[in-house]
């Protein structure tokens, strides 16, 4: 099995006004869950770093709770 990746990762909400998204979401490339999360609010008006963040911590979370235990069950 492959390391799964975050894929199509895009922004909820209108494209023409980035103020109006809400959420971040992508893909895993192994079990095609969505994870998303909220915008992160912060004292900038560019919140995409730390929305980005936010996001790949999830999916690293999604990661290590799905696919580990599959691994480890593919092994036993």
């Amino acid at each position: 099995m492959k390391k799964p990746e975050l894929t199509g990762v895009d922004w909820l909400g209108p494209k023409e006004e980035m103020d109006r998204a809400s959420h971040l979401f992508g893909k895993c490339s192994e079990c095609h869950e969505i994870i998303c999360v909220e915008k992160s609010v912060t004292d900038t008006q560019d919140t995409q770093p730390e929305t980005t963040e936010m996001l790949y911590k999830a999916f690293r979370s999604h990661v290590d709770l799905r696919h580990s235990e599959e691994q480890a069950l593919r092994a036993s």
